[in-house]
């Protein structure tokens, strides 16, 4: 509205000048019909000129003032139209009645944060054994069927619980007799719970959990690089490796210069059969330290060690496992996904002691693993191992390739190569097949 009062303010002088001309022109003919000059008869030519144009220019003033109604009447109608449909969107509104908020929509809308995240994952070999005895033969074996649990029970606490349906294997890997011939049994793998948030970044875990030695104890088997675990911590700790009930304790990372110290402590029975002869009435501790280094964009090296101290004092057995490990990994950025190295090293150093018989053992492993493609990761492992039990010192070579077909299932061909011959089989070819559903997929840490 003020622009038209603008517009029309601007207008106004030339109505004024026009009428002004207008008046002036006849003033200067004589009454009588004389013919003028030719000096007055330009003046009047000119005044005639002005008077057009400036006629020519009020009325395109006239049509811009005309259009800009038109569009000020346009935009208040569609400025109306809008206010009505608000209006009739609010009137909807008031209509409806308000939302339901009894007890029981309140537990609808919780189921969701309420149930956990459900994962299961497959674990399938078949394997060929030559020889064993005197003879060759084949066996199928389904490994294991892991079901796992993980929920946020508050804003403070985690849990995990995982459950395991597993055949027993042997040193090298292969099936053992009594698990052909019996039922795996079910039982806990894991199960405990975790706060997070904790002041200073603690991090503390109790319950039954796969403990902080070396490389890959934390790792579930399916998860593995190979198929089976290394010959000297399946002879110290087992074939699934050292899980124990407990108290774990991590304590803030300590920076050093461009390294990264982490400390953990944990306190627990001495359920593991290999280490402490299954006494679960008796106190163990761990320690671990590892020092993490971050040497490029695309490269990291890790190193530490680890102690276990235990007794099964029914038994007079005091057992002692010291263990330090070196890894170095290689990934550049933006290609991770088809070029990745993981070299690997560890050594043990294991005595059981008890009284008169001491009973030492030591062992180690080289491993290393290479991503040909995004699908294909090609391994090899060197295995030493000589056993408390005070036998020939025993080595193992094994190559395998493995093919990702997706990020829940892979494939993989193993050879293992066994010295000295007669223990389980010289030579054994494995084939596996692992499958996972839910978010668990293959953990590894």
């Amino acid at each position: 509205m003020v622009k038209r009062h603008m517009r029309a303010i601007r207008v106004l002088p030339l109505f004024v000048l026009i009428g002004a001309l207008s008046a002036l022109a006849p003033a200067h003919l004589p009454a009588q019909q004389v013919e003028p000059d030719s000096v007055t008869r330009a003046r009047i030519d000119s005044l005639q000129a002005r008077i057009r144009e400036l006629e020519a220019r009020l009325d395109s003033l006239l049509a811009v003032l005309a259009r800009g109604e038109r569009a000020d009447s346009a935009a208040r109608a569609t400025t109306d139209a809008l206010e009505a449909l608000r209006a009739a969107a609010r009137a909807a509104a008031a209509e409806q009645e308000a939302p339901d908020t009894t007890e029981q929509a309140s537990r609808t809308r919780n189921l969701n944060i309420l149930n956990p995240e459900i994962s299961v994952t497959g674990d399938v070999l078949g394997q060929h054994l030559a020889p064993v005895g005197e003879k060759s033969f084949f066996t199928g074996v389904p490994r294991e069927f892991e079901f796992a649990f993980q929920a946020a029970l508050d804003p403070y606490t985690r849990t995990k619980i995982f459950v395991a349906h597993e055949e027993e294997f042997g040193i090298a890997g292969l099936a053992e007799e009594e698990a052909e011939a019996g039922h795996a049994p079910v039982e806990i793998e894991e199960g405990y719970v975790f706060w997070v948030g904790l002041p200073a970044n603690l991090g503390v875990k109790a319950g039954k959990f796969r403990q902080q030695i070396g490389l890959y104890n934390r790792w579930h088997t399916h998860a593995l690089l190979e198929v089976g675990r290394p010959l000297p911590t399946v002879a110290f700790l087992g074939d699934d490796g050292l899980i124990q009930t407990g108290l774990s304790i991590v304590a803030p990372p300590l920076a050093i210069g461009p390294s990264l110290q982490t400390l953990t402590l944990e306190v627990t029975n001495t359920a593991n059969e290999a280490l402490f002869a299954d006494s679960k009435t008796n106190l163990a501790f761990l320690g671990n330290l590892s020092s993490f280094w971050d040497l490029s964009a695309s490269s990291y090296l890790e190193l530490g060690g680890a102690g276990v101290y235990g007794e099964n004092r029914s038994e007079g057995l005091r057992s002692t496992l010291f263990n330090v490990y070196l890894a170095f990994r290689w990934r550049p950025p933006g290609r991770g996904l088809y070029r990745d190295l993981r070299l690997s090293a560890e050594y043990y150093w294991a005595r059981r002691d008890f009284g008169a018989p001491d009973l030492r053992g030591h062992g180690g492993y080289l491993q290393g693993n290479y991503r040909l493609a995004r699908r294909w990761v090609a391994g090899l492992r060197f295995d030493y191992l000589d056993d408390l039990e005070a036998g020939p010192d025993v080595y193992m070579l094994v190559p395998s390739v493995t093919w990702w077909q997706s990020e829940w299932v892979y494939l993989r061909l193993q050879y293992n190569y066994l010295k000295p011959d007669g223990i389980e089989g010289s030579h054994t070819i494995t084939g596996q097949i692992v499958w996972a559903i839910g978010p668990h997929k293959h953990e590894t840490y």
